[in-house]
């Protein structure tokens, strides 16, 4: 059954109290389009955390343009892999051709220093050559610090000769005299292993000392 009400009779309800209105800033285009972005998303979600966490600070850990640890972000993803090896590859090879050839070149200065120096010292030596060659003063080097010649075994004339000569005569003479009188005073003349007379030693006339008018 239908119940009948009429329209005077429409229960009327009292309209709510207004309660705390938050209005919602609009989000702009940038805004928006950062929203599709993985990276962006994660990093506006991390700005926005602040229930007691680590927050995202922008720009807090990029270096500036002008700092030696900045890096552009098209450096940052390089995705061709082969060519930075080769690259790598490449810089060593450079490098070790480089401090092979610096080795060779000093090598080379060191080779052409040496045979500089062993050409001066050759000419040094060949103008000494001439220059005594040229000075006959140089020729009185090559005779003998004594008046002998060892070649033929002679004194040499002169004064000096007939000074040496009694001076080695008069040593010899000495000598001999010295052999005389040991043999004299030890054995008297006999030998004392097999009890024969001794040889008796040969004593030299003395030697005259040379005379010079």
């Amino acid at each position: 059954l239908q119940r009948s009400v009429p329209s005077s009779g429409l229960l009327r309800m009292a309209a709510p109290d207004y309660g705390t209105v938050n209005n919602v800033q609009p989000q702009s285009r940038k805004e928006r389009l950062s929203q599709q972005c993985r990276e962006d998303l994660e990093k506006m979600r991390l700005r926005q955390r602040r229930e007691g966490y680590c927050h995202y600070e922008e720009s807090g850990v990029t270096p500036p343009p002008d700092s030696l640890g900045y890096i552009s972000e098209a450096d940052r993803f390089v995705t061709d892999v082969a060519a930075v090896e080769k690259s790598e590859r490449e810089a060593a090879i450079a490098k070790k051709e480089q401090i092979v050839h610096n080795k060779r070149q000093n090598k080379a200065d060191m080779e052409e220093k040496r045979w500089r120096t062993i050409e001066i010292e050759h000419q040094i030596d060949q103008q000494r050559q001439d220059d005594m060659r040229g000075d006959p003063s140089y020729g009185k080097s090559n005779k003998t610090s004594m008046p002998y010649n060892p070649i033929n075994l002679e004194y040499a004339d002169g004064r000096d000769g007939d000074c040496l000569r009694y001076s080695d005569d008069a040593l010899k003479y000495r000598s001999a005299r010295r052999a005389q009188h040991l043999q004299q005073r030890t054995s008297n003349g006999y030998n004392p292993i097999t009890g024969a007379p001794a040889q008796p030693v040969y004593v030299p006339h003395a030697p005259m000392p040379p005379t010079f008018g």
